[in-house]
């Protein structure tokens, strides 16, 4: 059994009142944009639109390797732990085990090369060696920002995919999110 970790959490959600005042003047109507909304949210190429307007912002903590996957959405903005800041000054003492997703996974010979890079006084050498060898099961917390378009966009191309990680992220949004009847069903070709 492989170990992975993630934790996701919706810190915040806005914009969906908006949203539905918007979509109101395109149908030239005020009333049960709600329905139209939950009809519209599966109708790609500009029908959808106004899921441009409802925004989300999720706490993630992850693996680099699961962060460089996650960079190619790019319709959003991420607020990240700063490697240079959390390994150079927050662990400037001594690396921790429980930095990493897979604790059995890392070796002592990694973990004391870090350490020793930690004793290098040149801020330069010891950041650049720091990063050269820090394994892709490091975890770093991110704030990702997204619209409701691009976290449909998510959840359709990433709900099958083989990384676990994926599967967790888009069950952990579905479920927290305010409004999951306008994102896809983890299910493909089945609708919330």
């Amino acid at each position: 059994m492989i170990n992975y970790t993630m934790d996701v959490q919706i810190v915040d959600e806005a914009g969906y009142e908006a949203a539905l005042v918007g979509l109101g003047y395109n149908k030239k109507q005020d009333k049960n944009m709600t329905g139209v909304a939950a009809k519209l949210s599966k109708i790609d190429g500009g029908h959808n639109k106004f899921l441009e307007s409802i925004y989300v912002w999720i706490s993630v903590n992850a693996p680099r390797y699961w962060w460089q996957e996650a960079d190619t959405h790019r319709i959003s903005t991420k607020q990240s732990e700063s490697t240079m800041h959390t390994l150079v000054k927050e662990m400037s003492n001594a690396i921790d085990i429980d930095a990493f997703e897979n604790p059995e996974a890392i070796n002592e010979q990694t973990v004391y090369a870090l350490n020793e890079a930690l004793k290098i006084e040149d801020p330069i050498k010891k950041l650049v060696l720091l990063k050269q060898l820090l394994p892709e099961c490091f975890l770093q917390k991110r704030m990702w920002c997204m619209n409701y378009k691009t976290l449909r966009n998510i959840v359709l191309q990433r709900r099958s995919h083989r990384l676990p990680h994926w599967k967790k992220f888009c069950g952990a949004v579905i479920d927290q999110v305010k409004h999951p009847e306008l994102l896809p069903s983890l299910i493909p070709g089945k609708t919330v």
